[in-house]
């Protein structure tokens, strides 16, 4: 029993005094980097710094105070061996780099999004097949939540390989419609009805002025575009006003709006004897 006390009392003032110090310098350290995120976020909020950089920021700070914190703690646990344990950790680094290749590639084309600057937080966009509103930027992937509140994530490497379109990147946006009249109609008359009912919605720009022309000779129809400009956060509402209220001006002036039949020929029963 004496043999077992007098081990205990070596190990708690050696290694054991070691474990506690670690320990404690571990929870310390979660607290500070808890402190020091949000410290850093609240005053790159404050700045002109974009959103979607200084989430990216964050977690980059995130990123280095964990590696920091871990190596104190081992220092801590095993500490006559600070140069042996850098070039453990250096080899560990590098098999994990190789392991994680494809991890490195979604960092570096954070980096590459973060300076070239494609797109911001907020914006609509296009990409690798998916369409919504950037959330957030991180360190290896991007927050994309699309129109129907699903959450979308995708890879770095992803979004930078990827064609992108910014469908917010400019102030207004020009919405393109198409609708059909019936052979013989007066051309004049469709092309009236179209500009007035465009220039009547209030979020239609007038400058630069709706257009109006014939577009195609269909195979039942003739198809005029329609193309007008709105700020962007109308395109949507000038879409679907512009469709109903045509189509109910249409119906007001006598525009016939053809659509395709199909006439089936039966034989009279003669004729199939």
């Amino acid at each position: 029993m004496d043999a077992f006390v007098e081990k205990l009392k070596v190990f708690l003032a050696g290694t054991g005094k070691n474990i506690v110090t670690a320990l404690v310098v571990l929870f310390m350290g979660l607290v500070i980097i808890k402190i020091v995120s949000r410290v850093s976020k609240n005053s790159l909020q404050k700045t002109s710094v974009a959103r979607t950089t200084i989430s990216f920021a964050v977690s980059i700070i995130h990123f280095a105070l964990y590696a920091l914190l871990i190596y104190l703690v081992i220092s801590i646990l095993v500490p006559n061996v600070s140069a042996g344990l850098i070039a453990v950790l250096g080899s560990a680094a590098l098999a994990v780099g190789l392991a994680l290749k494809d991890s490195l590639s979604d960092f570096a084309s954070g980096i590459m999004i973060i300076f070239n600057k494609p797109f911001k937080e907020g914006d609509f966009i296009e990409v690798d097949g998916v369409e919504g509103t950037i959330r957030s930027i991180h360190l290896m992937h991007t927050v994309i939540y699309t129109s129907d509140n699903k959450k979308i994530v995708v890879n770095n490497s992803r979004v930078n390989s990827e064609k992108i379109i910014n469908y917010s990147a400019r102030p207004t946006r020009r919405v393109d419609l198409e609708f059909s009249a019936a052979y013989g109609s007066d051309l004049d008359v469709v092309k009236k009805a179209i500009t007035e009912t465009a220039l009547a919605h209030e979020k239609v720009l007038k400058n630069p002025e709706p257009l109006v022309r014939l577009y195609l000779h269909g195979e039942s129809s003739l198809i005029f575009r329609c193309r007008v400009w709105v700020n962007n956060a109308d395109y949507w509402d000038v879409y679907y006003d512009l469709t109903e209220n045509i189509y109910n001006r249409f119906n007001r002036d006598g525009i016939d709006i053809p659509f395709k039949t199909v006439t089936v020929n039966l034989p009279k029963k003669e004729d199939a004897q």
